[in-house]
């Protein structure tokens, strides 16, 4: 008998020879699917209702599409303690029968750790401070200048790139960088703000901030998950809710120090893009979200960052306008054309003829198969992989195919072929000839439906690898 069986590696379909193949998720990419993940009644209490939304409650959906096409399954002790949890809520949304004892386990096993994470989080919190000044570069403390006008708040080098012309350009600006994960770009730790002066005062207050945000986390994760679903969420969030906590009390002192100050920030829907919108609204200051990232045709719980939002493309700033019911999301020539860095003569050298193919970290073996058809098409292609892959993993199985490290330089080919990335977007607006490359279903979904600023007329789309050729 064929059944699905959850491993810890994801979800297989054992045969009834007990042969066992990958499930891909793909195939729930529907337009039906994405209508109904816009057809919800959230209402995000918590910094991470966008996070809960994107990472667990639409894995949910798709653990739902997957098991109403089969009639049994089962999950390996060895799955990851969420992963069960969701399984076995899908499995009863969609009528498989879950006894009583295995939903009393789960609960309880999430229960206890969801009681070892809440002293974990807490002790962090009020412990991270102390860490920060111990660390802290002697010349890292800044005179703080209640006169600046301009804040950029960054929290990666993406959003930096984005904001890197913006910053050049800007009077009397200040940078601010969150480096707690080592992020090296040029400006100020956020956590200079912490001194020995206040330090128990940030460190307490950290605390309640932590606390606060696992009351809230819980209710979010109650309301879109379930209860059992909800407790098994933390073990993951241990280090993500004590490293905001602490943040956002730097972020009110910043505030403070910068009364009149207009903000800007690159962080567009996750737990930090909340945080500083929520701040900056109760202290009256004004947030423009510079995005990082494409923005999502999906509603979000939250919403988006900001009370100005400056969209990629035309369209997306009139859908995502339409989607939330808001006037903030704005369209703009010049502030699109700073984001992808026109007017850096560096950057913006004369194009190389060759092919060159943008990865993505999510789903690897999509990347795998374009370049494996290209090279076998005959086709000479360069690889830009992106910063979470290992040039290793794709030297071992593309030895012959030549790997570009600077992402400058890779943007100077021709053609750019991506899957679904802001690369697109701004190997178009450079006037060289932009792929998108939608051989795999869920890419497709996404390109279509999920990522407005990607429905630009002026990128090609190639739904099958003949229509890639013909385009190269």
């Amino acid at each position: 008998m064929n059944y699905l069986y959850l491993t810890r590696s994801g979800l297989k379909q054992v045969q009834a020879t007990g042969e066992m193949e990958s499930i891909s998720t793909d195939t729930c990419y529907t337009e039906d699917f994405i209508d109904r993940l816009n057809n919800h009644d959230f209402e995000g209490l918590s910094d991470y209702s966008n996070e809960i939304f994107l990472y667990h409650y639409v894995r949910l959906l798709e653990f739902s599409e997957i098991l109403k096409s089969s009639d049994c399954s089962r999950y390996s002790f060895f799955a990851r303690l969420l992963d069960k949890n969701l399984f076995i809520k899908a499995k009863a949304e969609t009528g498989h029968q879950v006894s009583l004892i295995i939903r009393l386990l789960t609960t309880v096993s999430s229960f206890f750790l969801f009681v070892f994470s809440f002293f974990a989080i807490i002790f962090l919190a009020f412990l991270l401070p102390f860490y920060l000044v111990r660390r802290k570069e002697p010349d890292s403390t800044l005179a703080f200048d209640a006169g600046r006008r301009v804040v950029f708040l960054i929290r990666s080098k993406a959003a930096f790139q984005k904001c890197r012309l913006s910053i050049e350009r800007a009077i009397s600006a200040v940078t601010l960088v969150d480096n707690f994960g080592g992020l090296s770009v040029p400006g100020i730790s956020i956590y200079s703000v912490v001194c020995r002066r206040n330090i128990l005062k940030i460190s307490v207050i950290s605390a309640f901030h932590a606390l606060r945000d696992i009351r809230d986390f819980l209710k979010d994760g109650r309301f879109m998950l379930g209860n059992s679903c909800a407790l098994a969420l933390f073990p993951g969030y241990v280090k993500r809710i004590a490293h905001k906590a602490v943040y956002e009390s730097c972020l009110d002192e910043v505030v403070r120090l910068f009364p009149c100050a207009v903000f800007y920030t690159g962080d567009k829907d996750d737990r930090f893009a909340l945080l500083q919108t929520r701040v900056c609204h109760r202290e009256k200051k004004e947030l423009v979200c510079l995005p990082h990232g494409l923005e999502y045709g999906f509603r979000f719980p939250g919403g988006l960052a900001g009370t100005t939002f400056y969209c990629f493309t035309p369209e997306a700033a009139s859908f995502l306008n339409r989607l939330y019911d808001e006037d903030k999301f704005l369209y703009a020539d010049s502030v699109v054309d700073a984001m992808y860095g026109v007017g850096s003569e560096s950057k913006f050298s004369e194009p190389i003829e060759r092919v060159c193919f943008f990865s993505e970290p999510r789903d690897p073996e999509v990347n795998y198969q374009i370049i494996s058809e290209l090279v076998e098409r005959g086709v000479t292609v360069f690889v830009k992989l992106h910063p979470l892959e290992a040039a290793s993993d794709y030297k071992h199985r593309f030895p012959n195919v030549e790997q570009i490290e600077d992402l400058d330089e890779a943007m100077r080919s021709s053609v750019c072929i991506a899957r679904k990335s802001t690369i697109l977007l701004e190997a178009s607006r450079r006037g060289v000839k932009a792929i998108a490359s939608l051989v795999n279903d869920k890419d497709r979904v996404y390109v279509m439906r999920i990522f407005p600023s990607l429905g630009s007329e002026n990128i090609f789309k190639a739904f099958t690898f003949d229509e890639l050729q013909e385009l190269l």
